[in-house]
This record gives C-alpha cells, sequence and structure tokens, in this order.
C-alpha cells in the first residue's frame, strides 16, 4: 500500500554526497544511478564551475522521494564570442561578468542516461507535485537565476506540460537515433540498406580509415592517456557558440575505473599520433555514444567525425544492440546516416520576468526555422 504524501512534509537539502542520510540509499534499489556512491563519483572528479544538491522530501531514514540537482556558474568562457553575431559577441561576456547567473539543472548536465529523481509508492500526480517543490526548494536554496528540467520522467511529462504553464518546454531538444534491424549482423549490412548516393558517401569517408589505426582503451590506458584525450575534446567543445559546461581532464578516465565494462573508449592513430577518440555506453539495449574529441587540422583529409559516426554504427550491430544513440549535436549529418529524431522533454524556467519573455521569443523563433534536415531519407526502403 502506497504511503499517503503531504506537500507539507519538510524537504531536505543537502550539498555534498557525504551528508546523505542511510534512508537515502536505503530507499534505492541496487546499483541506482542515484546511490550516494555513484554521485559521490562527481565530486570526486570536481567539474569546473559545478556545484550539487541534492534534494529529499520526508523522514531521512524513510524517504519518499529524493532527487539529484547540478548549479552551473555561467561564465563567459562558456561561450564562443566568434560565433555570436552583431552586437550579441560584445554584449554577451559584458552581462555575465555583472550579473553572475547560475543555472540549477534538475538532472545530469553532462549525462542523458542517468535517473535523477525517485520516489517510494507515490501516484505520477503526487510524484509531479513533489518533484516540483523539490525543484522549487532547491532553486530558491543555490539563488539560481534559472532552471532547467533536464530528461523528465517519461510518466511525469504530461504534468508538467499541463500544470506548469511557467516552464518554458525546448522543443527543439532532440537526440538523434536510429533502429537497428536484427538482420543486420554486420556493418556491410548497413552499406547495402543504403541508397546509392549515400553508399557513396559512406565509402568515400570510410577510404580514409586505412590511413587510421583503432584501439580499444583499458581502464590503466585511458588514464595514460587522459591528457591528450583531454585536449581532442577541448577542440570540439570550443567550437559551440554556447556550452552548458566542460569536462575535465579527470572525467572520462574517472567514470571508466568505475565503469570498466559498460564504458567503452576508442583512440584512433594515424601513425603513432591520437588524432581522435570515441566514447560509448553498452547499455541493455542501445549503443549510447558518449564524447568524442579530435584534430581538426586532420579531419580535413581524414573525416575524422564521420568516420566516428560511421564506427559508432558499426559498434552498435557488432554488439547486436537494437537501438544507437548518436546525442543531440549535428541533426542534419546523423539524419544523413540515417538516424531518426527522439524530441526530448526538456523544460526551461526563468526567474526574471524580462529575460523569460526575451527566451520565450527566441525559442519560438528558432521553433519557425527548424525541421529542414528531417526531409533526409537515406535508405532504400524510405
Amino acid at each position: 500500500m502506497s504511503r499517503p504524501c503531504s506537500l507539507k512534509e519538510d524537504i531536505q537539502i543537502y550539498q555534498s554526497s557525504t551528508e546523505l542520510p542511510l534512508g537515502w540509499d536505503g530507499c534505492l534499489p541496487a546499483h541506482h544511478p542515484l546511490s550516494s556512491k555513484s554521485l559521490a563519483l562527481y565530486e570526486k572528479i570536481k567539474l569546473p564551475d559545478v556545484h550539487y544538491y541534492y534534494a529529499l522530501l520526508g523522514n531521512p531514514s524513510n524517504p519518499k522521494a529524493i532527487a539529484y540537482f547540478q548549479l552551473l556558474h555561467v561564465l563567459p568562457k562558456h561561450l564562443n564570442t566568434g560565433l555570436l553575431s552583431g552586437y550579441q559577441n560584445k554584449i554577451a561576456p559584458i552581462c555575465l561578468n555583472v550579473f553572475k547567473p547560475s543555472l540549477l539543472i534538475a538532472g545530469h548536465l553532462f549525462r542523458h542516461d542517468t535517473i535523477n529523481f525517485h520516489t517510494v509508492g507515490l501516484s505520477n500526480i503526487e510524484a509531479y507535485r513533489v518533484y516540483e517543490k523539490m525543484i522549487q526548494s532547491t532553486a530558491k536554496k543555490s539563488g539560481a537565476m534559472a532552471t532547467l528540467i533536464k530528461d523528465v520522467p517519461e510518466d511525469l511529462v504530461p504534468y508538467f506540460q499541463n500544470f506548469a504553464p511557467h516552464y518554458n518546454q525546448l522543443r527543439n531538444d532532440i537526440s538523434m537515433q536510429m533502429q537497428l534491424p536484427k538482420t543486420w549482423s554486420s556493418f556491410a549490412d548497413y552499406e547495402a540498406a543504403l541508397k546509392h548516393k549515400y553508399a557513396q558517401k559512406l565509402r568515400k569517408v570510410r577510404n580514409s580509415l586505412q590511413q587510421l589505426k583503432i584501439v580499444a582503451l583499458n581502464t590503466e590506458e585511458v588514464f595514460q592517456k587522459s591528457e591528450i584525450i583531454f585536449q581532442l575534446y577541448k577542440q570540439v567543445s570550443t567550437k559551440q557558440a554556447f556550452s552548458l559546461g566542460f569536462l575535465n581532464v579527470s572525467f572520462l578516465p574517472e567514470l571508466k575505473k568505475m565503469y570498466p565494462n559498460e564504458l567503452k573508449i576508442w583512440a584512433f592513430y594515424e601513425g603513432d599520433v591520437m588524432v581522435a577518440f570515441a566514447s560509448g555506453w553498452m547499455q541493455e539495449h542501445c549503443f549510447d555514444m558518449f564524447y568524442i574529441g579530435f584534430d581538426y587540422e586532420r579531419n580535413a583529409t581524414l573525416n575524422l567525425y564521420f568516420n566516428i559516426l560511421y564506427f559508432s554504427i558499426e559498434q552498435a550491430i557488432v554488439a547486436q544492440k537494437p537501438n544507437l544513440n548518436l546525442g543531440r549535436t549535428a541533426l542534419e549529418a546523423k539524419a544523413r546516416l540515417g538516424c531518426n529524431p527522439k524530441y526530448l522533454p526538456t523544460f526551461l524556467y526563468v526567474r526574471n520576468v524580462c529575460i523569460r519573455t526575451l527566451v520565450s521569443s527566441k525559442i519560438n523563433l528558432q521553433h519557425e526555422h527548424e525541421g529542414a534536415w528531417e526531409e533526409r531519407h537515406p535508405f532504400k526502403n524510405t
């Protein structure tokens, strides 16, 4: 029998995993992503400009709900002003320095495959009300200027859509995914399924693989090559107009240490020089591409980016995963490979009403110009 839930019950907010009561882990199934051991890893990694909050509803020894939050301090370094147009490249850094905004993330900035909210015996409507209260309490405690609700539990999405009008749903938050037919047993089957011009493009890109050697790295090798991996990651991350936080050199090595079998990391060598890396999670039903990095100069001749994408498809087929997730960026490039969009439930609340109105208008304007890449249909049967 489920316990009745009262929104008048106290919410405890912690700022370190070492402060969490025994009831935190006690309410979780084994190996849950919200376990204090899993959460402590990110504190150990010390990601730059990120602080952590943990919310608990009810009796600490027997909680009814727990939730995980990250607070990002948004700084001028998160902007690539060279990619901003007009006055924005001058005024945006000034505004960030003056107002020092912070963004509360209900979820995990650097992963999308984790569970960030857990309840014990609550109905969906009760869970929504509890989660919303925990979000508001943590936003107040942290002093955040805006709140991003990321990777909302599927059962709660309709409630945020219908009962929380103060949140803007980011309808252009898209993950590019591909369903892999059971009949595909090798990469050749994928190639055979492509229309002629897409197969030609694939063969042209894959020809450069003859100049590359791909090596799967174990945990010790990832630590040894961590600085090279990090520099290749930075070449990619700094090309974005705006980045919601950055990794550091410890991020991938420490994750590989905790998840040696689930997290795969490969190095791409041209001769003795690492020119790219790729990482991915081997989930039960999905190969989930994670962070990548490559040398932009060598990319021009070696097609490193597209080779990484094709390599990910190959790994998913070899591992016999029914699904492939290639992530949120470069939508058209991934549509050309045969991915389809999955629209993710992400919600944004901005505390200042003027900025909120501006953000809302920008979001609506962006909706009017999106979607041309969806006309890509590379498979013969489409």
